[in-house]
């Protein structure tokens, strides 16, 4: 199709100077006989251009670009300039999808600008005739220059103004002045020729329908009506074609469904009487209307009737009284309810017959017109299901019942059959979930375990009692008893039938007695340990306090007799110590863990407070440093054991020959965990000896002057609260402690 009229538009464009964009992934072009152009202006102005013949389809496609231009502008609304000039018609398919004018559509646009002629002229005048509240806001436009002109700068300009006649070309500017001498003769003689208008309509004959379009010239003062006429006679064929095409379409579908009515009769009737089902139908008067062949055996063997279409039920007297209970149930139906019924026939207790039936309303026209009824004899399905229920329900108690986990499966299929005690077992919360559980080697804390197992059962067809490894669905390990078999199918499929038994608690308890029989060994050994030491430690001092009481008593001079109860208080207090330490000992293997908030503070401030009349104590200088912007919650009675000890050892153990002794408390707290730093520069530990210093009453030397279990007690008590502790030391240099400790509250 010639594009001259695009590029026309083009030029207008390019000289204004605006920028535009033609829109290429929107426009149409794929059709011979029909165009249309999106051109987009200054990213404000959407100039749209069709050319060629419409039809419905193309006027729906139209419309779902020109959509698709709107959802992609990214201004909220733009102005719309509809050229319409270049269409040869608007066929009657086409104006039935035109949306352009409609008020929802409307709400896209800020402006819409239509361009006044030609074909496009007559739309609008269509509209204006018969929905002109529709075009309420849209503005006619002579031509594009001006149509373009008003859309950018927004001034409408008036006919036949400068700015109207300049932007005409000479062809235009004659097409004009000859439109205004016409229009200048017409309003002379106020007089139109109707008398070649009636010829011109004398040549439309509607009942021939073979009109053809009026040719006319370009100017005439009637060209708006003949195009008028000319779309009314293109819209008449169109609507004789569609009429005909209809009539023979109906014709031919008449035919069809006739045949197909009757096909179908034939079939369903088949297909009636070949039910194994009894099956009838009353209408409202209780009339028969339809029946089938086991209808009809049933009331001949058993009444002696032969059933007739239109025969009336109640009219039968045998058949009334027999039928009194379906009769009831007919009313129901009637009534717009479907209900199924099952009856039971009894000699003496026995069930000796059971039939189903389900009576349902007949509707048609949205009005019930009848009831139909099935009914099946159903007595030998009825007894083999009991006897099945029967043995479900014994199967089931067991499955129940019973904590091992049983369970078939295959190779193939996976799990088949498990009971409910499988699922808890495994911690799943529905069996649907483990017969959709692909990937069952995951059931097994080693994988390959199930792999190894399947083979040693095809070899030994069974086995009993094999101690495995398997994972729940939260990932927990337990132990398992697995006793299995395996079976094969006529087909040659294998089946492995086995039950489990949860025996994690049985090893659990095994493990644990092993166990408190080593901490038992380890008890009695440290206990004959302490009772020796004990002994030991507890007569020392009691028999050196009884030498010096001996002493004393026969001393005369004043000065002696002091040193000998100094000498009486040193072995009290080392006494006292061992005591505490026992005591300590005792409650941390006694007493829970009793989480509390820690202020190291004050922890520290009271540990120096018990120490502060330690001999050479003063001489120390003492620096600690806390890092504790997180809370911190553990044993504080534990704690103070922990620091006591530690502190204590770093002043009795300092080293009188430097000038400078120090004794440094360093503690980092985060969310997990508290690190103690205890450093000082004191005596020193020598290395062979490192590994040996918190067993029971290990003294590195016979000059040690503590009791011989604090570093013992500090062990097992950072043990209690699940913490650790290192050292680092060396001979005249000092000692360092880490204790790590973890946040009790996380």
């Amino acid at each position: 199709m010639n594009t001259k009229y695009l590029n026309e538009i083009v030029k207008i464009l390019e000289d204004q100077k605006l920028e535009f964009e033609i829109l290429d992934r929107v426009n149409i072009t794929d059709f011979q006989d029909f165009k249309c152009y999106y051109l987009l202006i200054q990213s404000k102005i959407l100039y749209v251009v069709t050319m060629g013949e419409p039809d419905s389809h193309k006027s729906q496609l139209f419309f779902k670009n020109l959509q698709k231009v709107v959802h992609l502008s990214q201004n909220s609304k733009l102005t719309l300039i509809m050229d319409a000039t270049q269409l040869n018609s608007i066929p009657s398919s086409a104006r039935e999808e035109i949306h352009l004018f409609d008020l929802s559509f409307r709400k896209y646009w800020s402006k819409m600008l239509f361009i006044y002629h030609g074909i496009a002229k007559v739309i609008l005048d269509l509209y204006k005739s018969h929905q002109s509240e529709h075009i309420e806001g849209v503005e006619e436009v002579v031509n594009p220059t001006l149509a373009i002109d008003y859309a950018v700068k927004g001034i409408k300009p008036e006919m036949h103004s400068d700015d109207y006649l300049k932007s005409l070309s000479k062809e235009e500017l004659v097409a004009e002045i000859k439109e205004l001498k016409i229009q200048r003769l017409q309003a002379q003689s106020n007089n139109i020729d109707f008398k070649k208008l009636n010829d011109v309509f004398g040549q439309v004959d509607w009942k021939k329908g073979e009109t053809k379009p009026i040719n006319f010239e370009m100017g005439n003062p009637l060209s708006p009506v003949y195009e008028l006429v000319n779309t009314v006679i293109h819209d008449y064929k169109v609507l004789e074609e569609e009429y005909t095409a209809l009539k023979s379409n109906f014709h031919n579908k008449l035919q069809f469904q006739v045949g197909e009515v009757m096909h179908q009769e034939a079939s369903w009737r088949s297909i009636f009487d070949s039910l194994d089902s009894m099956i009838w139908m009353v209408d409202s008067r209780f009339n028969l209307m339809a029946f089938n062949n086991k209808f009809i055996d049933h009331l001949f063997t058993h009444y002696g009737l032969t059933p007739q279409v239109g025969m009336n039920v109640l009219e039968q007297k045998d058949l009334a009284e027999q039928y009194d209970k379906t009769i009831q149930r007919i009313s129901i139906a009637l009534n717009g309810k479907e209900e199924n019924y099952r009856d039971f026939y009894r000699e003496g207790d026995k069930i000796v017959k059971v039939v189903d039936s389900k009576i349902f309303p007949v509707v048609f026209k949205q009005e019930i017109s009848g009831v139909a009824c099935l009914t099946n004899d159903i007595t030998d399905n009825y007894e083999a299901k009991e006897r099945i229920k029967s043995s479900e329900r014994i199967l089931a108690s067991v499955n129940k019942n019973i904590s091992e986990a049983i369970y078939r499966s295959s190779h193939d299929r996976g799990l088949i059959f498990i009971n409910d005690a499988f699922m808890k077992m495994f911690g799943f919360k529905s069996k649907d979930e483990l017969y959709k559980h692909t990937q069952l080697n995951s059931l097994y804390a080693n994988p390959k375990d199930r792999e190894r197992l399947g083979q040693m059962l095809i070899k030994k067809r069974d086995v009993t009692n094999i101690e495995v490894q398997f994972r729940k669905k939260n990932g927990e390990i337990f132990t398992g008893l697995l006793s299995s078999m395996v079976s094969e199918d006529d087909q040659g499929v294998k089946y492995f039938d086995g039950a489990i038994r949860d025996v994690t608690g049985i090893k659990s308890a095994q493990e644990k007695l092993k166990k408190q029989n080593r901490e038992l060994k380890k008890l009695n050994t440290e206990l004959d340990s302490f009772v020796y030491s004990a002994s030991h430690d507890l007569k020392a001092p009691l028999s050196s306090v009884k030498g010096l009481i001996n002493l004393a008593k026969n001393e005369n001079d004043k000065e002696k007799l002091g040193q000998y109860l100094d000498l009486v208080d040193k072995s009290i207090n080392k006494l006292d110590d061992f005591i505490k330490d026992i005591v300590d000992l005792s409650r941390n293997a006694r007493q829970e863990v009793k989480p509390e908030f820690i202020d190291f503070h004050e922890i520290l401030q009271e540990t120096m407070d018990n120490y502060q009349y330690l001999e050479n104590f003063d001489r120390i200088r003492k620096e600690i440093k806390i890092d504790s912007s997180i809370e911190f919650y553990s044993d504080k009675r534990r704690l103070k054991v922990i620091f006591n000890n530690l502190i204590s050892n770093s002043i009795r153990y300092f080293n009188p020959y430097i000038e400078h002794p120090f004794v440094q408390i360093c503690i980092n707290v985060d969310r997990e965990k508290a690190v103690l730093k205890i450093t000082d520069n004191g005596l020193g530990i020598e290395s062979k000896y490192l590994e040996k210093i918190f067993e029971m009453f290990f003294r590195a030397s016979n000059d040690s002057k503590g009791t011989g279990i604090g570093l013992y007690i500090v062990k097992e008590t950072i043990q209690k609260i699940n913490g650790e502790i290192k050292v680092d030391s060396e001979v005249d240099k000092g000692t360092r402690f880490t204790v790590t400790l973890p946040n009790l509250m996380i």
